[in-house]
């Protein structure tokens, strides 16, 4: 698939809408449409790379820095218990997008074990207005 197919090359371009948590020149963070859990964001590098072996190192200390960003502001503003950091890479691993990014998945106490099971039901779109209201207050 070319950085032009690509469903969140498509996003980073604004050619298909999304509900943005965070932005900046090198990241892109927005909510999942098929959340695992409230809350459940995407951070994508605005470069194309394929998965994790095709990011260059020089690049991935300053995503790695916008990750740990986006999950304290995460955790702080929907005031949740926890969190789990899911990257998948290779269709085998459950990589659907290829276009590297990571899963930031809200937990509360009492969620149980995480499943990875993509969500099958798309969150309403008044639930992906409120939480961005929380986190941009």
């Amino acid at each position: 698939m070319s950085e032009k197919d690509c469903i969140f090359c498509k996003i980073i371009d604004g050619q298909i809408p999304s509900y943005k948590v965070y932005e900046n020149d090198l990241v892109l963070a927005f909510l999942d449409i098929f959340p695992l859990s409230y809350g459940h964001t995407v951070i994508i590098p605005k470069k194309h790379y394929y998965n994790f072996l095709n990011m260059p190192e020089d690049d991935m200390g300053s995503f790695f820095k916008e990750l740990k960003k986006i999950s304290a502001l995460i955790k702080k503003k929907l005031k949740i218990d926890g969190f789990n950091l899911v990257q998948n890479n290779f269709p085998a691993a459950g990589q659907v997008i290829p276009h590297f990014h990571y899963h930031i998945i809200p937990r509360m106490k009492g969620d149980g074990p995480l499943r990875m099971i993509p969500g099958k039901v798309q969150a309403k779109e008044e639930d992906l207005r409120e939480i961005i209201q929380k986190i941009k207050e």
